[in-house]
């Protein structure tokens, strides 16, 4: 196989398209982005309803005794967004590669050969579970910020912070939908085994949250 970093750098940001053309790309019909995709994004958009709930509280004078928590929650914010962006692009690009390693293993004659596209298909069906799990650790991280704004935030933009925990909320439920399916398909692997008590503590972390 290519080396993935070089074949992935070479392909364009999505996120760099119009808003449009990325919800038409999302509903093409194609692997990617998919669900793993979406799951980022979602916590992208809380990241911004967040940061509009606490660079308004910051302006506010009746807020100064709180200014202190604003500031915490936005360089939270600032660590997190850029991790969820390389993961909408990641996950995009790696379960595409994973949907043509599976299209290959179906259109390949002999045993030997279905069983090496099947074995790289679930190399790196183990990646993009990996990716979830990072998507869905960082979306309850968003949740708490977000109870946070809520909370100390200026009344008025309390709709936003509201909306940021939701969508956080989604997208590490997303993230839990796409790893126990993912380990499903791993079936006995090592991998498997191995995360399911991890996936299991992080749903109970989240039904906690909410």
């Amino acid at each position: 196989m290519v080396d993935d970093k070089l074949k992935f750098e070479s392909l364009p940001a999505l996120l760099d398209r119009p808003a449009s053309q990325l919800l038409s790309d999302f509903g093409a019909g194609n692997a990617a982005p998919g669900s793993g995709s979406a799951g980022a994004l979602m916590g992208l958009l809380s990241i911004k309803l967040m940061l509009t709930v606490c660079k308004i509280s910051l302006k506010k004078p009746a807020l100064a005794d709180r200014h202190s928590t604003f500031e915490y929650i936005k360089s939270q914010l600032t660590i997190i967004e850029p991790q969820l962006q390389e993961l909408f692009e990641k996950d995009a690009r790696e379960f595409d590669e994973v949907v043509k390693l599976r299209v290959s293993r179906d259109l390949a004659d002999g045993t030997t050969e279905k069983a090496s596209f099947a074995r790289q298909a679930n190399d790196l069906l183990e990646t993009a579970t990996d990716n979830a799990f990072r998507i869905a650790d960082l979306s309850v991280k968003l949740i708490d910020l977000g109870i946070s704004a809520f909370e100390d935030g200026w009344a008025s933009v309390r709709g936003d912070s509201g909306a940021a925990i939701a969508v956080a909320v989604s997208a590490a439920t997303s993230g839990i939908f796409i790893i126990n399916l993912n380990l499903k398909t791993l079936g006995t692997r090592n991998y498997a085994q191995a995360n399911l008590v991890r996936c299991g503590r992080l749903m109970e972390q989240l039904q906690g949250k909410q």
